[in-house]
């Protein structure tokens, strides 16, 4: 977990902010070319690395924190299981590799999410996955500056994307 990270990103109309999370444990499994696994994000770890030394990034990371958004003294935990990787047919060397499906739980909420990865095999024997997709937050009632559940935001609108680009290395 101390090598893996997620890097998020959030949009405005004025611009974005972006960060990382950290695993707090997870697990992986590859048995005759299938891939299982679950991850466990620790929410407590939300770092924003565009403000540093900004009087606001404290102030970023609160909100984020807070329960208008990921309410993290209520649910410090998310989590992902692997339910299930594809291998893609015939892909390029620069092209994921895999298809992904599984199950994220993120402020008590579970959804289904879909996106490619790349799984490559490191010359120590252990495994890199690497991601990049959008979630939209709301499926997970991550719903502060969204158009769909607010009117007349203002300069408080939030777009309802993520993205979420991840690099999970196993032993």
């Amino acid at each position: 977990t101390d090598e893996s990270v997620i890097w998020w990103t959030g949009r405005n109309r004025n611009g974005k902010h972006h960060g990382t999370l950290k695993l707090s444990k997870g697990e992986i499994q590859v048995r005759n070319g299938a891939i299982q696994g679950a991850f466990e994000i620790d929410m407590t770890t939300i770092k924003n690395k565009d403000l540093e030394g900004d009087p606001l990034q404290p102030v970023l990371i609160a909100h984020l924190l807070s329960d208008d958004f990921f309410f993290v003294k209520m649910f410090p935990k998310a989590s992902f299981i692997l339910d299930a990787a594809r291998v893609v047919e015939s892909p390029t060397l620069s092209s994921p590799n895999f298809d992904v499906k599984g199950t994220l739980e993120l402020r008590g909420v579970k959804a289904e999410i879909n996106f490619p990865a790349t799984v490559n095999r490191r010359e120590d024997g252990s495994v890199s996955i690497e991601a990049h997709f959008d979630l939209d937050r709301t499926r997970w009632n991550v719903r502060y500056g969204s158009s769909r559940f607010f009117e007349h935001l203002g300069m408080h609108l939030v777009y309802d994307l993520i993205t979420i680009e991840l690099r999970v290395f196993a032993r």
